[in-house]
């Protein structure tokens, strides 16, 4: 474990990081610090009990939410969505090599909630590089922070979609569509169901979608990796990236499923454990094994593969890795399915995600291992990341 405090000393002085916090439970053994400081200016020093802006880190907790109701006979992995969404009834389809989102036809092919959990449903982020994902953009889908999910939605369907259901892979905001399902089939908010199903019987006291104000100065600032200037810096909001959503501290009326939860190291912690048998630690089943083990499988066809996710912002040089090289994806999570040049030491098997601001997990269901990495850097260089990763891997027999 001192590796990985070395390495981090080792960015924060090359400027790549300004500080991080960590929790790694090994069989019994927990392992839990944090290094640096919050701020540029270096006056307010990391500490263990912070909270984190989780962006994309709020989808598996949407992705086990919906799976729990899928055992509860709420719904099934093949319902077409207009069962739930009627605005989706006739679906709309961008034509290959389309000018512009006018030019598409309709289609009777109807994204399934599977569809929507594998990414291969045909929806696209704001970011991304293709003219629905520019029209998010110029149509603010999703920037408000005042907006309820219903609209968002809403606003989505009024598009063609980028591709044919289950013909390709393409990150999207397809969670924030499921979330919205959730709570149509259920009657009650985003936030009750979570809370009732997954933070209560975990006792992740400090996730949610709102933040008391008496808790703002717990909130850890969210700067931003250079890649020009190859260092860290203040946010910039120029430009069409994600960091344009608004993401609310205090406001209770918000939700959404593919960002916008808050939590802690310790509280994300509890719920990667559970990912390893479904149970709390009073040994309550949240989940069943069977259903997990499904989750973290690859779930997807070899002809949608390699998986990539990249923006307007891409730069593709000599340095450039893909970060999904040798992962497949299962109901929620990124699966590790083949070690390559980028990833030569993960363990077949291990799965988790990510956020945009540099958070990250990882389980390891084989070793009994979970990881939790906090940071709030947008676009943070993924060094940081993979000298946290391999480090776990590189001496897992001692951990």
């Amino acid at each position: 474990m001192d590796e990985i405090k070395d390495n981090f000393i080792k960015h924060i002085e090359n400027g790549i990081c300004n500080g991080a916090e960590w929790k790694i439970i090994s069989k019994n053994n927990i392992y839990h610090d944090s290094v640096g400081f919050r701020d540029l200016s270096k006056n307010q020093p990391f500490s263990k009990d912070l909270i984190y802006r989780i962006w994309s880190m709020t989808k598996p907790v949407i992705s086990i939410a919906t799976m729990q109701l899928v055992e509860k006979n709420y719904l099934s992995l093949d319902s077409t969505i207009d069962s739930f969404l009627p605005q989706f009834q006739e679906v709309k389809i961008l034509n290959k090599n389309a000018n512009n989102i006018n030019e598409f036809y309709i289609s009777n092919n109807i994204p399934t909630i599977r569809q929507l959990l594998l990414h291969t449903a045909g929806f696209t982020y704001n970011s991304s590089d293709n003219i629905i994902g520019e029209e998010y953009e110029k149509r603010k889908i999703f920037l408000p922070g005042d907006t309820t999910l219903e609209e968002e939605i809403d606003n989505v369907s009024k598009l063609p979609l980028l591709f044919d259901p289950g013909s390709q892979w393409h990150y999207s905001v397809s969670i924030d569509i499921l979330a919205r399902i959730l709570e149509i089939i259920t009657k009650d908010k985003l936030i009750n169901i979570l809370k009732e199903n997954i933070f209560h019987p975990l006792e992740m006291h400090s996730t949610d979608f709102f933040i008391d104000e008496s808790q703002n100065s717990s909130l850890v600032e969210t700067l931003e990796f250079s890649k020009k200037n190859k260092q860290i810096q203040n946010l910039s909001l120029e430009g069409r990236k994600l960091i344009n959503y608004f993401y609310p501290l205090n406001n209770r009326e918000y939700s959404r499923g593919g960002h916008g939860l808050f939590s802690t190291a310790n509280d994300y912690s509890k719920f990667a454990r559970m990912l390893i048998n479904g149970k709390n630690n009073k040994e309550k089943q949240l989940l069943s094994l069977e259903t997990l083990i499904n989750m973290r499988s690859n779930n997807l066809d070899k002809k949608l593969f390699p998986l990539e996710i990249t923006s307007v912002n891409t730069i593709k040089d000599e340095k450039y890795i893909n970060d999904l090289d040798g992962y497949g994806w299962g109901l929620g999570f990124r699966i590790l399915m083949n070690n390559t040049e980028s990833n030569k030491f993960g363990n077949i098997g291990e799965f988790g995600w990510s956020g945009y601001a540099s958070t990250y997990f990882l389980v390891d269901p084989i070793s009994q291992l979970s990881a939790v990495l906090m940071m709030q850097i947008i676009d943070g260089d993924r060094v940081v990341k993979q000298d946290f990763y391999d480090s776990i891997f590189k001496n897992l027999d001692s951990i």
